[in-house]
């Protein structure tokens, strides 16, 4: 029988799950969306996404020391594999964007924060399978109460921020954040509302899609759209012109493909000590 992703079996739901644990993951969520979402203004788009491959690796640790999750040979070498597709990104977009602004502006704070992103989006993934795996639940069920327990956090943090000083390339006319200032670009460039209604909406789309896929497919499937996706975003900003084509972050890029792909076992690599502890093979 057909296990759904959060229980045992679809179509059925657990009354008894306190909704209250899903404001854990949701707070992980919370932490990690935000550093990514200031990262992404001091990264370029397609690094911001390439770098983003990294979860598989903070994931895969995370669930070996809280899960005792097992890892084997191909795990590891994929892992390590991945890890180095992200240093040469990283690596070779900070150096393009201190001798050319026109690569695509990429700095060491960006880059630090989306790696921090990933640490606390790894802590959702785990604390979702760890709280959530053994209930029956409809992954929109879920994903709809992270989505209420984040609006209140939100509403509860946004005013302190308000009263926190703060000076650096990450505040606002001295405070933390500055919601006033916000709403008034707003009412000043009416696009950004736009703008802002296509963001909510295509995340979304991107969340809900997201979970369909893992629901009806698999994680690892996913995994490999996630992948397509950020091959996508890479060419629309070089067809654009928004960045410059640079063989070292394409190197960096296959790198974290392959990784990806084997670690999921999409690939099995032609070894006896890469593919004897394969799903398919045990």
């Amino acid at each position: 029988m057909k296990r759904s992703i959060y229980g045992k079996t679809p179509g059925t739901q657990d009354d008894e799950m306190n909704p209250l644990l899903i404001a854990i993951p949701a707070c992980f969520d919370i932490c990690g969306s935000t550093f990514m979402f200031i990262a992404l203004t001091m990264c370029a788009a397609s690094v911001y996404q390439m770098m983003r491959g990294v979860i598989v690796v903070i994931t895969a640790f995370m669930a070996l020391v809280f899960l005792g999750r097992k890892q084997y040979a191909h795990h590891w070498i994929s892992l390590s594999t991945i890890v180095l597709g992200v240093f040469i990104v990283g690596f070779v977009s900070i150096m393009a964007s201190q001798k050319d602004f026109s690569a695509g502006a990429t700095s060491i704070t960006g880059v630090l924060l989306l790696l921090a992103a990933q640490c606390f989006t790894g802590g959702q993934f785990v604390t979702e399978e760890k709280l959530l795996g053994e209930k029956v639940l409809d992954p929109l069920y879920v994903v709809g109460f992270e989505g209420l327990w984040g609006c209140c956090v939100f509403a509860v943090l946004l005013p302190i921020f308000q009263q926190i000083e703060c000076y650096g390339e990450l505040c606002h006319n001295g405070r933390l954040e500055d919601s006033l200032a916000a709403l008034q670009e707003f009412q000043a460039h009416p696009i950004l509302i736009a703008q802002s209604g296509c963001n909510i909406l295509t995340i979304a789309g991107f969340n809900l899609t997201g979970v369909m896929i893992t629901k009806y497919a698999s994680a690892a499937q996913r995994s490999t759209v996630d992948t397509c996706r950020t091959l996508i975003i890479w060419c629309v900003f070089l067809a654009l012109g928004k960045e410059k084509f640079l063989v070292g972050e394409m190197f960096g890029f296959a790198l974290l493909v392959l990784g990806t792909l084997i670690y999921n076992e999409i690939i099995e690599v032609p070894f006896t000590f890469m593919n004897k502890n394969t799903k398919r093979n045990i």
